[in-house]
């Protein structure tokens, strides 16, 4: 024994509209959404000023490294700087030439630190932003769903309405 078409018909939108029919606006979901987002832009900010600080710090080293040659070099001409032993070291063109390539070595590995740090911070801002346009696309596909869902339901009950009316 089979039910008659229009029963079916009127069965079957009936199920679906009390399936859509529990669907509510996503707000606690988008509210989430929002939260991690804003979550995300402090993430960004903290990242950006810890950056910033350690190339200030860095930058801060390389002064001080060259203030520290600058003080050798006038320490050794003025026969002030000594060996090991006790002994002053003597200012030669060859002290100047070794201690600049020390000195050099050392600016390089700042710079080599500083491009390092850049680096980092590039891919962190990246994955950072790539996190926040992952939620942000999240929230526009709750959004459409929802919407969706909604012009579905609305759809349904008017057929329903209109097949239990017999219009």
């Amino acid at each position: 024994m089979t039910m008659p078409r229009r029963i079916r018909i009127a069965a079957f939108l009936a199920a679906a509209a009390v399936i859509l029919g529990g669907c509510s606006a996503p707000s606690a979901t988008l509210e989430l959404i929002t939260t991690a987002r804003k979550a995300l832009t402090e993430a960004k900010q903290t990242q950006t000023a810890q950056h910033d600080d350690l190339v200030k710090q860095l930058e801060a080293n390389k002064a001080a490294l060259d203030a520290a040659f600058d003080a050798d070099v006038a320490l050794a001409a003025a026969g002030g700087l000594k060996d090991a032993n006790g002994q002053a070291v003597p200012f030669t063109p060859q002290w100047v030439i070794s201690a600049r390539r020390g000195y050099a070595a050392a600016r390089d590995v700042l710079a080599q630190q500083v491009q390092q740090v850049d680096a980092a911070n590039a891919v962190n801002q990246d994955n950072l932003n790539a996190a926040d346009e992952s939620l942000d696309m999240a929230a526009q596909l709750i959004i459409a769903q929802w919407n969706v869902a909604e012009r579905l339901r609305t759809q349904l009950l008017n057929a329903q309405r209109s097949l239990t009316h017999g219009q």
